[in-house]
């Protein structure tokens, strides 16, 4: 039988991005000495530092070990700044948001108790400006120190991210992708996998202070945060945007366009007319070396001639040299020390994730 009813296709709703605020939670963690004891390497986020450590550890007057911050993620995410990258945004937008953020919470991620604990520091901040100004400026204290280093490392942050989600799209479950080290996220894997499926939207957060995994579910997204660290993601991310180029060189016919190119910037017809090739070919093949930056284009006398980027094909001979110098010293990009991803390590501490 036959109807005229609209067959509805539910589109998932995956993407990647940078957080702040991700990764300052995670430094905020890394006050406790627990966590400095078994990362070294974090624990010079705080060296010569330990007094904002102290600062961080008894904020909130709960005990020396209490630094769980999973009342600035909420806030952040009501604010709408979870995935802004610039300091002088988040901070304002923190400030603001205080004002309506809901304190009747409902995230699966978190426990009861850990719910009403953010409740509680939620409302002490929209009661107290003076508590307010105090807490922004001690979160501006921890990250002043990193933000150069972190905003310089944006564009590896960025190429890990569009490679977690490009293996998810490719069909990697999620549950392969990120491994489930807590109990939380293991136990919600399978309902988290069919509201994606259903249409819940998923981020995925690269961070450059952890190497696990961490979970977050608000009632309109379900964040799940991956460690770049210094090892397989970065190296792979390095390697696949060489790949990319590569690629886009093994074609003959594109290469020797890409040698005409740099010596003499041509039209796509003077292309055509060249390498006696249909104009829609020559076309096709510029399209590709475009898109990955090896020529660029200029409006010339109302004509649009091309060229070779000569800074960009440096840059990968440049990337090459790195690659085959690294594997003549013997170095190796894999399996170097990884991060917590936690943001409250008792309750969300996670196995280092391998990409």
């Amino acid at each position: 039988m036959f109807t005229d009813d609209p067959v509805l296709e539910v589109r998932r709703s995956v993407r990647s991005s940078p957080s702040l605020v991700t990764d300052l939670a995670w430094l905020l963690l890394a006050a406790r000495p627990s966590v400095q004891a078994k990362h070294p390497k974090l624990a010079e986020m705080f060296s010569g530092r330990e007094e904002l450590a102290d600062r961080v550890r008894g904020f909130w007057g709960e005990g020396s070990e209490e630094t769980s911050s999973t009342e600035l993620q909420i806030l952040a995410q009501h604010a709408g700044v979870t995935c802004e990258t610039d300091p002088d945004l988040v901070w304002p937008a923190l400030e603001a948001a205080l004002a309506t953020v809901p304190l009747e919470l409902e995230m699966p991620s978190e426990t009861s108790e850990e719910l009403a604990k953010c409740a509680d520091r939620l409302r002490r901040l929209n009661e107290s400006p003076e508590l307010v100004r105090a807490y922004l400026d001690l979160l501006q204290e921890v990250w002043g120190p990193v933000d150069a280093m972190w905003q310089q490392a944006l564009p590896i942050i960025e190429e890990a991210g569009r490679l977690v989600v490009a293996q998810y799209e490719r069909g990697r479950s999620l549950d392969i992708l990120i491994e489930p080290g807590c109990d939380i996220l293991r136990d919600r894997m399978p309902e988290i996998l069919s509201s994606v499926e259903a249409g819940m939207p998923l981020l995925f957060v690269p961070c450059l202070f952890f190497g696990s995994s961490m979970y977050l579910e608000f009632p309109d997204l379900v964040l799940i945060g991956t460690g770049v660290g210094q090892g397989d993601v970065v190296a792979r991310s390095r390697t696949e945007s060489i790949a990319r180029r590569l690629k886009a060189l093994a074609d003959p016919t594109r290469l020797a366009l890409l040698h005409l190119l740099a010596t003499a910037p041509s039209t796509v017809g003077e292309l055509a007319l060249l390498f006696r090739l249909a104009q829609p070919t020559v076309s096709m093949h510029v399209k590709v070396l475009r898109e990955n930056g090896l020529v660029h284009s200029e409006r010339v006398d109302g004509r649009l001639r091309l060229s070779a980027d000569p800074g960009a094909l440096e840059s990968l001979v440049q990337e090459l040299r790195f690659v085959v110098h690294q594997a003549a010293d013997g170095a190796s990009t894999m399996g170097s020390e990884r991060m917590p991803a936690t943001v409250d390590e008792s309750t969300r501490s996670a196995s280092p994730v391998t990409v």
